[in-house]
Parts: structure tokens; C-alpha cells; sequence
């Protein structure tokens, strides 16, 4: 069995802004960088100890978790990968919910419809991100058979690993939080594919207040 934490990054500028990020990147906010810390924090205050350590390679996932790894002194572990990047959004990202209402009114239906074979201009379907991630952390897990693997991505990415652990229809609506850096444990099992052991741990914040800006 492996054990892999799936850490979406601290909270961005554009988070607060509510702008789509996709592959293009925004500087955590201040916020973003006390939570990242007080994860790292949390961690060593537990002896955790990865045995290996992933992170998407754009800016905020990638700060995030050298912030985390910094704490336990394992920043050298860190191996960045395109794979875990989030889904990208083509010409959706730089912009506001109201600005794509207003500017391309046929992809925003499309973009809210929870339609999984939407696929922006330049950008990936649900159903082709979902695709991608499945691969690239059964990848990572089999790999690491036996081993404690921490991955440092993004909401979708997160989203996408629970919709394929419990079989959650891409079509349906979400109905679970994404906290930034929330702690979300899944086992995989070569047998027995994924198993989720802890979802949403957000213990280690200084306030309980979480922004949930996701679709």
C-alpha cells in the first residue's frame, strides 16, 4: 500500500479575486503562505517524514511546497511535474466569472453546465484533466509501492483524484470543500486501486475560515 497526500496549494491573489488561474499563476497571498507554513509546521510537529515528493511545476503549487518542506527539511526531495498542473483553461484564464459572462457568453453556459467534455479554446475537458491525473498518480504510486509520497497540486487535481477514488460522476455537482493546503490522505492499494483515509483536515489553521471559489 501506498499512502499519498494530495496538498492543494495556498491560497493566490487570484483566488481572492476570483479569476481562473489554470496554467497561468498568481503569488500566494499572505494568507497563502501562513497556511502553507503552518502545514509544514504540522508535520514536523508529527515526525512526518515523506519518503518521496512531488509538486506541479507551476509557481504557487511549487512555493507551496517548498514552504511545506522547508519545515521538515526535505526541500531537496522536491521533484516538479507538468502532470500535476491544473487543468488548463485557454482563453477562460486571466479572467472573472463576470467577464467571461460578458465577453464569451457561450462558453461560460458551457463552462458552468458542469459538462465534462467542455473543452475551452486552447485549454482541457474535465474529462481529459481527470484522464491525465488518473495516469499520473497511479504513475507516482506505483512507482513507490510501500512508501509515503506527498503531492503538492491544485483544486481541480484534488477534485479530480476524490471524483476517481469514490467513482463521483464528473456531471454532478461538487458537494465537498477544497480548502487550500487541507490535508486529503489516499491509499493505493495494487489490488484494490484508491481508498480515501482522510479528506479536508484543516486543523492546522489559525482560523477556521476557508475560501471555497471553485466551481
Amino acid at each position: 500500500m501506498t499512502l499519498v497526500y494530495i496538498i492543494r496549494h495556498g491560497e493566490t491573489e487570484w483566488n481572492l479575486k476570483g479569476i481562473h488561474q489554470g496554467h497561468k499563476d498568481s503569488k500566494l497571498t499572505p494568507k497563502g503562505e501562513e497556511q502553507a507554513d503552518c502545514l509544514g509546521q504540522r508535520f514536523k510537529d508529527a515526525g512526518l517524514i515523506f519518503d518521496h515528493i512531488y509538486s506541479s511545476d507551476l509557481g504557487r503549487a511549487n512555493e507551496t511546497a517548498r514552504r511545506i518542506c522547508t519545515s521538515i527539511n526535505q526541500e531537496n526531495l522536491i521533484n516538479t511535474t507538468a502532470s500535476l498542473r491544473e487543468r488548463s483553461l485557454g482563453i477562460l484564464e486571466g479572467l472573472t466569472y463576470k467577464e467571461i459572462e460578458s465577453n464569451l457568453p457561450d462558453d461560460f453556459k458551457q463552462h458552468i453546465s458542469g459538462n465534462p467534455d467542455y473543452t475551452p479554446d486552447g485549454g482541457e475537458s474535465w474529462k481529459e484533466t481527470q484522464e491525465r491525473v488518473g495516469k499520473a498518480l497511479e504513475k507516482i504510486a506505483q512507482k513507490h509501492d510501500n512508501k509515503k509520497v506527498l503531492c503538492v497540486t491544485h483544486g481541480g487535481i484534488v477534485s479530480m483524484a476524490l471524483r476517481l477514488c469514490l467513482n463521483i460522476p464528473l456531471n454532478e455537482k461538487r458537494k465537498f470543500g477544497i480548502p487550500n493546503t487541507a490535508i486529503n490522505i489516499f491509499e493505493y492499494h495494487l489490488e484494490q486501486d484508491w481508498r480515501l483515509r482522510t479528506w479536508g483536515d484543516i486543523s492546522h489553521f489559525s482560523d477556521g475560515r476557508v475560501l471555497d471559489e471553485m466551481l
